[in-house]
């Protein structure tokens, strides 16, 4: 009994850990002096962009879309940086993002709110829908020319059936940020 006493107190003693350092990582950046006046259909931040009313029988199944609504993002008076010569919007994740199917949500919870309907964002020029939020906009989204100092940056966004829609109220929003390239 003493011996096997001894035999596992030994093995204990025996285990070795090892770790090594194996890697670097590296980043880089840059500050930019690039900057624009950012204006949404020519209005300041923060703008409304109104939807017109929508039957509930056009979102009757998921997937279904209505009443896209177009709005510009307007860049003027752009200065600075010699090197950057265009810009896109990147619309950012928040608390009013469904982060499964990157659209907007509506913030209209209570009894006066529509239900199974969101807002899907939709880059103008493609037609094809911008997934909020996600990083897959860096490469997806249309880029626009700053040469002359000024660009119209085209969207448009439009009601998206989660389900059969219930009548009611829609309301949502979205920051963004200019990316400068």
């Amino acid at each position: 009994m003493h011996s096997l006493a001894i035999a596992i107190a030994a093995t204990f003693c025996v285990t070795s850990v090892q770790a090594a350092s194996n890697g670097t990582v590296n980043f880089t950046g840059e500050v930019l002096d690039k900057t624009c006046d950012v204006t949404i259909d020519g209005n300041a931040s923060p703008a409304t962009v109104v939807l017109q009313a929508v039957d509930k029988s056009q979102l009757g199944a998921t997937g279904d879309t209505a009443k896209r609504t177009g709005f510009n993002i307007e860049l003027s008076n752009c200065s600075g940086s010699a090197s950057v010569t265009s810009a896109a919007a990147f619309f950012e994740n928040g608390s009013t993002v469904d982060p499964i199917g990157y659209r907007l949500n509506n913030t209209i919870t209570d009894s006066t709110g529509a239900s199974n309907v969101q807002l899907q964002l939709i880059d103008a020029p493609t037609g094809n829908a911008i997934k909020v939020g996600s990083p897959d906009q860096h490469t997806s989204s249309t880029t626009y020319d700053l040469s002359s100092g000024s660009a119209t940056l085209p969207y448009a966004v439009e009601y998206y059936a989660t389900g059969a829609a219930t009548p009611g109220l829609v309301a949502s929003s979205v920051n963004f940020t200019i990316n400068y390239f």
